[in-house]
């Protein structure tokens, strides 16, 4: 296992990546090291292409101690990312062991009146490991922060506002703030470029809008600069991009899809007596939680319309008690989760708001859609 940090016979503490080669090789010569967590000796590689490291014998029990293989991308960002800290007067540790609580973060910043472990992550790992990593630190009082290694290029968006997929992997690393929202820091060893990916949202499946924006390390702050939220502009812009994705997404059920006279979102467009592409705009709009289905938004919002029509309840006198008894009689997905509760109350909501005139068939109702635009943008602000 690779780590940059050990300790000399006389006690000294070497960052292999501090020195040249040529002194690193008299060094060697001279002493031997140890792992600063288990004691056991490892070894100094300083060879002519990859970054000098130190390294564990085969058989040591203390491999298991650390986090996953490293790759020249983990160790280029990591001292980057060491040396960014300590040109902004922080007080970095790389590769410190915590012995409390047996985590060994990429670096320690300590400030002032606070710790924060600074994790790069550039592979996967299991969310049992990223629970039970956060767990630990702030067990000690220490705030973690993952960066991510930047995704190649081809994954993001050719503007700064798009659609790109985030696995589920990435969507662990959102950090949230009440005033910027949600937002993902990667950097990129290579360019030495942060990139933030930020106001997502959801279209289906893993597929996101987003806001991309990049910034050079030597622009970077620390504590790092953040993200605004977006500009009702910006977020017009974004409803551009939904209503093209909703349209795509239409026309791939009404084509494309392999159930048949069976798919749920046909049936309902059948008893409506209506062509797919002529269901009306406010059914598939991008409400709070609506990813907590998975699918796109138009097929669990018609769902819902047509329930309440089966059931014979005008919009105006729908409730939450409703909004159960939907998701227990039309369940969608394989969980249910308070957070679609959430979803269905939100769309409700908006659409209460917006009526301008009811009909018995739902779908046929009349909407402010000016004011519905508002509404989903101060929605967007509120999540």
């Amino acid at each position: 296992m690779i780590i940059l940090t050990a300790i000399t016979k006389q006690g000294e503490i070497i960052v292999s990546a501090n020195y040249s080669r040529e002194f690193l090789n008299n060094l060697k010569q001279k002493s031997t090291f140890q792992c600063l967590q288990c004691n056991e000796e490892v070894i100094l590689r300083s060879g002519p292409i990859k970054i000098p490291h130190f390294a564990h014998r085969q058989k040591s029990a203390c491999i298991h101690s650390f986090s996953e293989g490293e790759s020249e991308d983990h160790l280029n960002g990591k001292l980057q990312l060491h040396a960014f800290f300590l040109q902004h007067n922080s007080i970095p540790q790389l590769e410190p062991f915590i012995g409390t609580i047996k985590q060994r973060p990429d670096i320690l910043v300590n400030n002032k009146y606070s710790q924060v472990a600074i994790e790069y992550q550039c592979s996967q790992i299991l969310p049992t490991t990223i629970e039970s990593r956060n767990i630990g630190y702030k067990q000690q009082q220490i705030d973690p922060l993952w960066i991510l290694r930047t995704p190649s290029i081809s994954e993001f968006p050719p503007q700064e506002i798009g659609t790109m997929q985030l696995s589920a992997f990435r969507q662990q690393f959102f950090l949230e703030t009440p005033t910027n929202g949600k937002m993902i820091i990667t950097y990129c060893p290579q360019t030495k470029l942060f990139h933030y990916i930020s106001n997502p949202v959801h279209i289906q499946s893993n597929k996101y809008i987003v806001k991309i924006k990049k910034l050079p390390m030597e622009k970077q702050s620390w504590p790092f600069a953040v993200v605004k939220r977006i500009s009702q502009k910006e977020y017009e812009m974004y409803l551009r991009i939904y209503r093209k994705q909703r349209f795509k997404h239409i026309s791939n059920l009404y084509f494309y899809n392999r159930k048949g006279v069976q798919n749920q979102f046909l049936q309902v467009c059948y008893r409506w007596s209506l062509s797919p592409k002529e269901i009306p705009f406010f059914i598939g709009i991008p409400t709070p939680n609506a990813e907590s289905f998975h699918v796109h938004a138009v097929e669990w919002q018609i769902q819902w319309i047509d329930y309440l029509n089966r059931i014979k309840i005008p919009l105006e006198e729908a409730d939450c008690s409703h909004c159960k008894s939907f998701l227990l009689n039309r369940p969608i997905g394989s969980t249910q989760t308070l957070f679609k509760l959430e979803a269905v109350q939100s769309y409700l909501s908006i659409l209460q708001q917006c009526l301008i005139k009811s009909d018995t068939s739902i779908y046929r109702s009349k909407f402010n859609n000016s004011k519905m635009v508002e509404l989903l943008y101060s929605d967007f602000l509120a999540k």
